[in-house]
């Protein structure tokens, strides 16, 4: 969708909206510029944040995100002092709170060895889906209909939708997440698929929770729910929620939120993200002449769909614009033509 919103200022886009499950709606919406405990940066999460905006700007749903920041426990004395060296190595976008402060200020978590502050937020993901259709049902054509396959010329690409309906394009961008399984073609694309659940609990009425919490896994306050999470599941044989990864982040978010052991469990979803393994970045670029893959966003999503689409047109100009880190690599065997004739 960030795709099509940056290129249809330039470019007659058709978007296929099918009906395959997303990870993007299941997410809790945690905007979260920094990866890990260690609370690393990682490539251009900075512009990717700021793209980000500018894509909410874009597309009219900039109230949908509130930019309250992420509050950081610290887990141990070791941490405790890194946070502190990044605060005042980031003092724009890092706030060290010193113990007996955080106890004050957020009674709620349980952080005796205090906690940083973040740029970040949360960002209502189904809300936002729902203003980008209304943009992109003006500016683009959108057909809510599946990939079947397609064929490449020298020219074009002919592509096969389920209903049998065949649209002709110059460019055909695959961003299928983790449906791009259904096509044999990709297969030697070095992906990886884990799951991803999350848990909604109802907040306990002493507990007045302010802030998103992350660090043992993540709470995100939403409209008098927790979203808990979550788990990253390798190979999982299904996309289905399980009481054993229920039970993980309920175990987990505790340690930062004492009151989610008294909370109710009021539901339990889940998805599937793709990564490329070894790292998290995704995978951006040509696969032929006319087809391009973007997939790979792992759990950044917001942060990488935003900053790929924004991009997006300047690397479809001129593929050596694409960075290094994004492009497909490893691939077992060339991916032709032929490949997609009878999908």
């Amino acid at each position: 969708m960030c795709a099509a919103l940056w290129l249809s200022g330039s470019r007659n886009v058709t978007i296929l909206s099918g009906t395959a499950p997303a990870a993007s709606a299941i997410a809790a919406g945690l905007v979260n510029p920094y990866a890990g405990q260690r609370m690393s940066t990682f490539w251009n999460s900075d512009i990717a944040y700021r793209d980000l905006l500018n894509t909410l700007v874009r597309s009219d749903a900039l109230e949908t995100y509130n930019p309250c920041g992420i509050l950081r426990p610290a887990m141990n004395e070791e941490q405790a002092l890194h946070f502190r060296t990044l605060s005042a190595e980031n003092p724009n976008s890092i706030t060290w709170i010193p113990p007996r402060k955080t106890q004050k200020d957020y009674p709620y978590v349980s952080a005796p060895f205090g906690a940083a502050i973040t740029t970040g937020g949360i960002l209502n993901t189904p809300q936002l889906l729902e203003r980008m259709l209304i943009f992109l049902a003006s500016h683009c054509k959108v057909l809510h209909e599946n990939l079947a396959g397609w064929r490449e010329s020298d020219s074009d690409v002919t592509v096969t939708l389920r209903s049998g309906t065949t649209l002709k394009t110059k460019k055909l961008i695959l961003a299928l997440g983790a449906g791009y399984t259904s096509f044999p073609g990709l297969s030697n694309l070095n992906l990886h698929l884990t799951k991803g659940q999350i848990v909604y609990v109802r907040i306990p009425e002493n507990a007045s929770i302010s802030l998103p919490v992350s660090g043992h896994g993540y709470a995100v306050p939403s409209g008098g729910k927790l979203i808990l999470g979550t788990t990253y599941e390798h190979a999982p044989a299904d996309s289905k929620p399980s009481k054993e990864g229920m039970n993980k982040i309920l175990c987990l978010t505790e340690k930062m939120i004492p009151s989610v052991g008294a909370a109710e469990i009021l539901s339990t979803s889940a998805g599937i993200r793709v990564g490329v393994p070894g790292t998290r970045l995704p995978m951006v670029g040509p696969l032929t002449r006319h087809v391009w893959i973007l997939t790979g966003l792992g759990s950044k999503g917001l942060l990488f769909g935003a900053h790929i689409g924004r991009n997006l047109e300047s690397w479809i100009t001129d593929p050596l614009h694409i960075p290094d880190n994004y492009r497909p690599k490893n691939l077992t065997s060339k991916i032709s033509v032929s490949d997609h004739g009878n999908l």
